[in-house]
């Protein structure tokens, strides 16, 4: 019941009920405080935590090390605590570390940016006799892959084939994503049949991250031949499959097939993501025909996303431009739950779509809240008194040219009162 109450963040219940469990002469024991701080700890309720921490101490119930981890790498997530002083943190409290707590803290730290870091206290963890288990050559592996050091990748993969460790599902996904990265599909797919022949069931995302490698790679025919194995092997889609596929469809024109893979997402239940509506309207913003532009404000129509909406009921820009900056920020507080990535791909799109359409004050409107709500952090940023830095590497070429203009005359703006600047 705590565990249950700790994710819905009903800690009042949860003191309601500890001191019911008490009033009965059940006292609380490990897995209870184990409960009680993972559940503070997900809430990043740390002050409460390390109350529950160090209540358990003082009634003589020992914190084991998972919980020890658990603990200092949120006070680190929060800024707390400095990863480097995790490990002398354990060695106070008289907890040495182990490999569970070593694969923790490498896949904090990388997680965090520091891969340097985290290979070095792998290579530490090693050095100090403490043998790498599965679950810490995945991370390693994964860690490598996501900052691209593909080559690192498989490196690690040998290491820990020639340690004796047989992968798992989790190992073959991450390789298969490597090798199609580097461009070698046939042996992603070689990876594929080994796991099968290992006996390991490759479920739903294996099947689509075999679609999105070939949809990328511009071979649609062998995307589409995955999407059909998985419907073969009985596993329903999810929608970031659909999107990879969509996308791969968008990028050679077949919009007939992107429609019926849309309306394929609705019978089977799944709703188009703010992903799905981006590559739409990009689709739509490329568009080279009136024809090919109807047919993707139809398919944007279908998806019955909110973008879509926000899209139509976009105001005629007043005297300020006051009320479409408004329209923006509604929309974006509506999205806040969507991560930035995801918001800021459409924004992009949005912007860019503004921009070839010559809506230039709707487009220089949406940018400007955009950025004042974070959606393109330190896009812009000040250097020194007389240096500022502006990143158009992240944007389209309609927000790139929006961007700098309204960047532009922002400076402007500001120097003119100041007789710093011609007004030419």
């Amino acid at each position: 019941m705590v565990g249950i109450l700790g994710r819905a963040r009903q800690f009042g219940a949860i003191n309601k009920l500890l001191d019911q469990m008490v009033n009965d002469g059940c006292q609380p024991n490990i897995v209870t405080y184990n409960r009680l701080i993972h559940s503070y700890g997900r809430a990043n309720y740390l002050n409460e935590a390390i109350g529950v921490f160090n209540q358990m101490q003082k009634v003589g119930c020992e914190p084991d090390r998972s919980l020890t981890v658990h603990l200092l790498t949120s006070m680190q997530k929060l800024g707390i605590l400095t990863l480097p002083s995790i490990l002398p943190e354990m060695q106070e409290a008289g907890l040495s570390p182990d490999t569970f707590t070593y694969s923790v803290i490498i896949n904090c730290l990388g997680k965090a940016g520091h891969l340097a870091a985290a290979h070095k206290l792998f290579c530490e963890m090693v050095d100090q006799g403490c043998r790498p288990n599965l679950v810490t050559y995945n991370i390693m592996i994964a860690l490598h892959a996501k900052a691209r050091n593909y080559q690192s990748s498989l490196q690690l993969y040998r290491d820990m084939q020639g340690a004796g460790f047989e992968p798992d599902k989790v190992t073959y996904s991450i390789v298969m994503e490597v090798l199609g990265h580097c461009g070698y599909l046939d042996e992603a797919e070689a990876v594929f049949t080994e796991m099968k022949r290992k006996n390991w069931v490759p479920d739903e995302p294996v099947y689509g991250l075999l679609v999105d490698l070939w949809g990328k790679a511009g071979n649609v025919e062998k995307a589409w031949e995955w999407y059909q194995a998985m419907l073969s092997a009985g596993l329903c889609p999810n929608v970031p499959t659909c999107n990879s596929l969509l996308s791969a469809f968008l990028r050679v024109h077949r919009l007939r097939d992107a429609y019926h893979l849309l309306q394929s997402m609705l019978s089977l239940g799944l709703n188009p993501s703010l992903q799905t509506y981006t590559l739409l309207l990009s689709c739509c913003t490329e568009a080279q025909t009136s024809f090919d532009m109807t047919f993707c404000c139809e398919l944007m129509t279908i998806t019955g996303h909110p973008a879509h909406t926000f899209l139509l009921s976009m105001p005629t820009p007043g005297p300020d431009g006051q009320n479409v900056r408004e329209h923006v920020s509604n929309f974006l507080d509506m999205m806040h739950s969507e991560d930035r990535e995801s918001k800021r791909g459409l924004v992009d799109a949005v912007i860019d779509f503004f921009h070839k359409t010559g809506l230039k004050e709707e487009a220089g409107s949406v940018w400007e809240v955009a950025a004042q709500k974070n959606v393109y952090p330190d896009a812009v940023r000040q250097k020194s008194s007389c240096y500022w830095l502006i990143n158009l590497h992240v944007m389209s070429d309609g927000t790139a040219v929006t961007a700098l203009s309204r960047t532009l005359h922002g400076f402007a703006e500001k120097c003119l009162p100041q007789g710093s600047v011609h007004p030419h």
